[in-house]
């Protein structure tokens, strides 16, 4: 099942949006079953979060009361930082804000079906092609396969592979950063910053000329040489709508 939150303080707005997403839901129902919730404010929508509720598709009005949409996205990509959010606003004044907390879409009001349907779709692919992709890797007492969606980073110490997840956890394994280069860089979202490190781009907060942070603020170095090249991809990366 995929989830779809949309959060809009305006009644009208909100009953619009879920018409829409109603419509959404009949045209693809023979590929997906999905499930939308509705929220008055970022505040409601930010406790739903933080009580556990992962929303595949936030579909999120910039300008509300008491938080921006800017400012509820930027709370929820702490937890979360793959979830789709489409920004929907009547100025263009914060398409470049959007995209800082890695904005799937900015939408201009007001909102026509035949803008947002195809959008929501094209969104549903998106998470069901990368929920299906994921490496396998061999730990000390089993086979395990990390999805690349979870996957974070990866460091190499010696020859211990060191994978780290977007939950927390930490797996370990043995091998070579060769290897990890031949089953994550054909994949457009990974990064190789450093000669021990490949990076999940759609886990970066922000990228400096000497390290790159990510959203559960770790920090990996960048090497100078890396730096320019992969300064370029994350930013082609962040807004490429073709993100496998």
């Amino acid at each position: 099942m995929l989830q779809i939150a949309i959060c809009d303080d305006s009644n009208i707005e909100l009953s619009h949006m879920s018409q829409i997403v109603e419509e959404l839901k009949c045209s693809i129902i023979y590929k997906y079953n999905i499930q939308c919730d509705t929220y008055l404010s970022g505040l409601d929508l930010l406790m739903a979060v933080e009580n556990g509720t992962n929303y595949d598709i936030i579909i999120l009005d910039v300008v509300m009361p008491f938080m921006t949409g800017i400012e509820v996205a930027t709370e929820i990509r702490k937890k979360n930082t793959i979830s789709k959010i489409v920004f929907l606003t009547s100025s263009p004044d914060f398409a470049v804000d959007s995209y800082k907390v890695d904005a799937y879409y900015y939408l201009l009001k007001p909102i026509k079906k035949e803008g947002l349907i195809p959008i929501l779709e094209k969104a549903c692919d998106d998470i069901v092609d990368k929920q299906e992709l994921g490496i396998i890797v061999k730990c000390k007492t089993c086979l395990t396969k990390i999805l690349l969606h979870n996957l974070e980073y990866t460091e190499v110490i010696g020859r211990r592979l060191i994978f780290h997840l977007t939950s927390g956890e930490v797996l370990e394994s043995l091998g070579t950063i060769s290897q990890l280069e031949n089953d994550l860089l054909g994949y457009k979202r990974f990064i190789k910053p450093h000669r021990s490190y490949i990076v999940n781009m759609d886990c970066i907060q922000r990228i400096t000329d000497k390290e790159i942070i990510t959203f559960s603020n770790s920090r990996i170095p960048i090497s100078r040489d890396a730096y320019k090249k992969n300064k370029q991809v994350y930013i082609d990366y962040s807004f490429s709508r073709d993100r496998i």
